[in-house]
């Protein structure tokens, strides 16, 4: 026998997640948890995740592969972006998963699966104990039309609804003699199936731990979110790497032109670092917009950011114009303290700009491996 339990997102009652647990998976024994996803086809995409939030979620994502069947995607959360495609869990996909269709025409998406390793995972930045009363979920989904895409890390536009909800997984059990498909010892073969006979909407049990508190609407992420990442990136690489880098190395290269003020020639390094200061100050504005929309702004690479782009705002410009006026341009205080100043913040800018990519996730559609690459070399 088994008990299976559900649960639904308040906005959207026909998507059903159920799940049961063989009553031998425990986190000292670990052994397979069973899950079934169902939904309409008129959903582009259905998640489920397991954990309370985003990042550190274990998340699978389920959409077509063509008109009859579909595709299951596990993937990492990594904040509030689009989750990254992982091989890790090991997943089996069941009978009964793909589309059908009834006799008025209106189809739905089923995945059935096993997955042998989902009691913990992110190397251990998440569990899940068979025994919690309380554990939480995320579920998301984007109405639209079908992805038809089998690949696993197809690219997906952002959910139209989200929400977390908690549940007693006391409540779920699967004695390992399920079927006859069970092995002559015992134990769960690979072909056990708790969802052959299964109506999600009749033979559920409702497994709410608490009913959950309403909570003001988290912040709301810009559809055009890669395009701005797109932005920073590009706008704050180009600064650090090259152009801060390159307007103090010709620093005593002057300008062929004739200067109004008291020195006799104007520097290059004048003119490219106030351009690059402007470059900066576009690539941060990005930078507050995404961190702010993705709830990331205590994240250390937007604090360093902060940090850095307000030295060069305030300190830098003071400490060379300073410098001038005092005519130290070879070793007075001003000038030293200038220098070694601005050597300090391009290579922290330059570190974390590397925080940055781990942040948006290296390998993934935010930050493809040779974007990294290319901003090392």
């Amino acid at each position: 026998n088994s008990a299976i339990i559900s649960f639904s997102p308040p906005t959207h009652p026909t998507i059903i997640y159920s799940l049961t647990i063989p009553n031998t998976t425990t986190l000292s024994t670990p052994g397979p948890i069973y899950i079934q996803i169902t939904a309409p086809t008129t959903l582009q995409w259905i998640g489920l995740g397991q954990g309370s939030q985003m990042t550190n979620s274990n998340m699978f994502l389920l959409y077509t592969s063509t008109s009859t069947k579909i595709t299951l995607s596990p993937r990492s959360g990594l904040g509030h972006f689009e989750p990254q495609y992982t091989s890790t869990p090991q997943i089996t996909l069941l009978p009964g998963t793909g589309i059908t269709t009834t006799t008025n025409n209106e189809s739905t998406m089923t995945a059935n699966f096993r997955c042998d390793n989902c009691l913990t995972w992110q190397n251990g930045a998440g569990r899940m104990s068979p025994l919690d009363p309380n554990f939480p979920f995320i579920w998301a989904y984007k109405i639209g039309v079908p992805i038809n895409s089998a690949a696993l890390d197809a690219d997906l536009t952002i959910h139209d609804s989200m929400g977390q909800v908690r549940i007693d997984l006391t409540k779920a059990g699967m004695s390992a003699s399920l079927n006859s498909s069970s092995s002559s010892n015992g134990s769960l073969s690979d072909a056990t199936n708790p969802f052959a006979d299964y109506n999600p909407s009749t033979d559920s049990i409702s497994a709410l731990a608490t009913p959950p508190p309403p909570s003001p609407p988290g912040p709301k992420i810009p559809g055009n979110m890669k395009q701005v990442l797109i932005v920073h990136a590009t706008l704050m690489g180009l600064a650090f790497a090259i152009l801060f880098p390159l307007g103090a190395v010709i620093m005593p290269i002057p300008l062929p032109i004739s200067s109004p003020l008291s020195v006799k020639k104007l520097s290059l390094h004048r003119p490219i670092q106030s351009a690059t200061l402007c470059i900066t100050l576009a690539g941060f504005a990005a930078g507050v917009y995404i961190a702010h929309a993705a709830g990331q702004l205590r994240n250390p690479h937007p604090i360093i950011g902060i940090i850095v782009v307000g030295i060069l705002v305030l300190i830098q410009p003071l400490l060379g114009i300073l410098q001038h006026r005092a005519y130290q341009k070879q070793g007075g205080k001003f000038g030293v303290a200038h220098r070694w100043i601005g050597r300090g913040v391009i290579v922290l800018g330059m570190v974390n700009g590397g925080l940055g990519f781990r942040l948006a996730g290296v390998g993934g559609l935010f930050a493809p491996t040779g974007a990294v690459v290319g901003y090392v070399v």
